[in-house]
């Protein structure tokens, strides 16, 4: 395989990592009212992933899952990209030496990480500004909703470059997209426009601009965070298990987290508050 140019291109953009400046943070923490916004902080490389990159965004996911505080996870970029996946010049050495191990690649560090943001016990909110393409794509997909501004583009650009989409996305294509339309984006590497993607129900919301999807975005993770959190992590185990589960065996994960959930203090509190005419206070308890 010949070795690739440090400019690749994405469904359109044309990436060029080399030399880019690097930020102090990679990935930027914040924690408000109940809500962790988890940031891609490579703007001028549009968010591209090298390994440190992606070794933070792992420690941000592992401290928001950890912290009982944080009950919704929003996750986004700056600049003017969400992530356009993986940063290529990072892969420039192991091609020149040989075919890079990217099965290795995916297997170590792209697919835990789409793995940790589908498996978060708590809502993931992924606000999508500018393009997801390749791997940046495989994490706005994992995430449990998505919200866009009206330029997003999402992008499978793995054909483009001759290779298949990974770390989940053909999993979460055919699922939220159904087959036809997930060939079509895989097969042709042409970006789904926003509006496109309202329409499929891919995003709940579009936004006109970048400043009006962070306001919604983060409108809507508050709305999510006074929510029961013990009910919402039953919700999304057991949403994503009817994915791929028969009718019988969910069933029986609902029918689990049901007798789980009805001896918390959360269920009790919402009973509580329903005779008493008042809203309930939710505790994660």
């Amino acid at each position: 395989m010949d070795p690739p140019n440090r400019c690749w291109p994405r469904g359109g953009i044309v990436i060029d990592a080399q030399d880019v400046p690097e930020s102090e943070e990679l990935v930027r923490y914040a924690v408000a009212d109940h809500v962790a916004t988890i940031t891609l902080n490579r703007p001028a490389a549009l968010n591209a992933l090298n390994r440190p990159a992606r070794h933070a965004l792992s420690e941000a996911l592992d401290r928001a899952r950890d912290d009982d505080a944080v009950r919704v996870v929003l996750l986004t970029g700056a600049g003017r990209a969400f992530s356009v996946g993986q940063d290529v010049a990072e892969l420039v050495s192991d091609y020149e030496a040989a075919p890079p191990a990217l099965a290795r690649l995916i297997y170590d560090e792209w697919a835990p990480l789409v793995e940790a943001v589908r498996k978060l016990p708590k809502p993931v909110v992924a606000a999508v500004n500018g393009a997801a393409a390749g791997g940046g794509l495989s994490l706005a997909l994992a995430a449990d909703i998505r919200l866009a501004e009206a330029r997003t583009r999402f992008i499978a650009a793995f054909v483009g470059v001759g290779l298949v989409p990974d770390s989940g996305a053909s999993h979460h294509l055919v699922r939220l997209l159904g087959f036809s339309k997930a060939m079509e984006l895989s097969l042709t590497g042409q970006p789904l426009d926003a509006a496109e993607a309202l329409a499929l129900g891919l995003v709940a919301r579009v936004s006109e601009d970048a400043a009006a999807l962070a306001a919604a975005a983060s409108a809507y993770a508050a709305r999510l965070a006074i929510g029961a959190p013990m009910a919402q992590a039953g919700i999304k185990a057991i949403l994503q298990a009817a994915a791929d589960a028969s009718f019988e065996e969910v069933v029986a994960l609902e029918a689990e987290w049901q007798d789980r959930l009805g001896a918390t203090q959360d269920h009790r509190e919402a009973l509580n508050a329903f005779l008493s005419k008042r809203a309930p206070t939710f505790r994660g308890q």
